[in-house]
């Protein structure tokens, strides 16, 4: 994995990217910049380089038919039903993880062997997360399908892809965790004004962006009821955020029930946003949001985990990162027997298996406490 650093000198970032060798040659691959001003100035050079070296070594297969021909219009066609942070996301993947390896391939030279070794590429050289791999080979599966239809590609050949395991069981807090989390307003004096929102996000299963695009219109003090319309999402290339109307899934447009005590911790917080508003007056930016800062502005996703990370350090609670605590909700619900078909409803997963797959590792537990119960049964016979 390239590591970029920064010359303490100079404060330039700089970078030695190693491509293994080139398969006509065989000479060993480096490529060398510096001079960098900034680190997200280095991670697009970065990204260059990367595009260029796969370039160079597959410079003696040119073609018209490439996969980056079906790439490209597969994307085209794609980003009309896409959410503007996926089609951002859908970009980077192709630009930095996809197009640099199959790209200058015809489509009927991919074979099973091709895939397996860009698979490999991106575990062993590149060093990325399963996860991360696992949705840059899902884009190329998706389209070689498209490929497939057109008669270009057999889509046999992907049957037999071996891709890294993942493990999708997250850390989560169980319940004493959860209970010495909410009473954080009785132990820390200067508590984070977006404390409200990770509690949210531990009561409802919202994921961050819900949590940071959700507004005040949005919410039924009376009836203790959210609906959730807009998420805070990335809304260019650039990594730029913005309010979104638009959640991940159609699911994720959905009512969310909200707990009593909650609905009055929200009055308070909402007579604190109204003094902030009378103080600032027209300096005060009104977005309608429930989470924001003391200007009214939309919370920046990393200030928002460097609080959460401050808060968890001063509670001593087991390190996770924000999105947990929606994985703590639903375990948490799972584990005290509600229906998964109510989990799903609740975080808006647009599948029940998607559900079932992530929340699995719950249910043994379940099962044995059901064997329990039935023993109870017979013994009152």
């Amino acid at each position: 994995m390239t590591v970029i650093k920064k010359d303490d000198k100079t404060g330039k970032y700089y970078f030695v990217y190693s491509g293994g060798v080139h398969p006509i040659t065989g000479a060993r691959i480096q490529k060398r910049r510096q001079g960098m001003s900034s680190l997200r100035e280095a991670k697009e050079v970065l990204k260059q380089v990367i595009i260029e070296v796969e370039r160079e070594k597959t410079s003696h297969n040119p073609n018209k038919s490439a996969f980056s021909t079906f790439a490209e219009k597969w994307f085209d066609s794609k980003k009309v039903r896409l959410r503007s942070s996926t089609i951002v996301n859908y970009r980077e993947q192709l630009d930095y993880n996809i197009l640099p390896y199959l790209g200058t391939f015809k489509i009927k030279d991919i074979t099973e062997e091709v895939i397996q070794h860009y698979i490999n590429r991106l575990h062993n050289e590149r060093k990325l997360a399963p996860a991360t791999i696992r949705t840059a080979y899902g884009i190329v599966a998706e389209i070689l399908k498209k490929a497939s239809r057109k008669g270009a590609f057999d889509l046999a050949i992907l049957d037999d892809i071996n891709l890294p395991p993942e493990n999708r069981v997250s850390k989560v807090w169980n319940e004493k965790n959860v209970q010495t989390f909410l009473d954080a307003r009785n132990r820390i004096v200067s508590l984070t004004r977006y404390f409200i929102g990770m509690v949210l996000s531990v009561i409802t299963g919202m994921r961050m962006g819900e949590v940071l695009g959700l507004g005040w219109s949005d919410i039924d003090l009376e009836k203790g009821l959210l609906t959730i319309r807009q998420t805070l999402a990335k809304i260019d290339d650039e990594g730029n955020y913005g309010l979104v109307p638009e959640v991940k899934t159609a699911a994720g447009f959905r009512t969310v029930h909200l707990p009593k005590f909650f609905i009055e911790y929200l009055i308070e917080h909402k007579k604190m946003i109204q003094r902030e508003k009378e103080i600032l007056g027209e300096d005060y930016i009104d977005n309608d949001l429930v989470v924001c800062t003391k200007y009214g502005k939309w919370v920046h996703p990393n200030n928002y985990r460097r609080a959460f990370t401050r808060l968890i350090v001063q509670l001593d609670l087991p390190r996770i990162p924000p999105k947990n605590l929606r994985h703590t909700h639903a375990t948490y619900l799972i584990s005290i027997g509600i229906s998964p078909k109510i989990v799903q409803e609740r975080l808006g997963h647009a599948h029940i298996k998607t559900t079932l797959g992530t929340y699995s590792h719950v249910l043994p537990s379940m099962q044995a406490e059901l064997v329990g119960k039935l023993d109870d049964l017979v013994a009152k016979v």
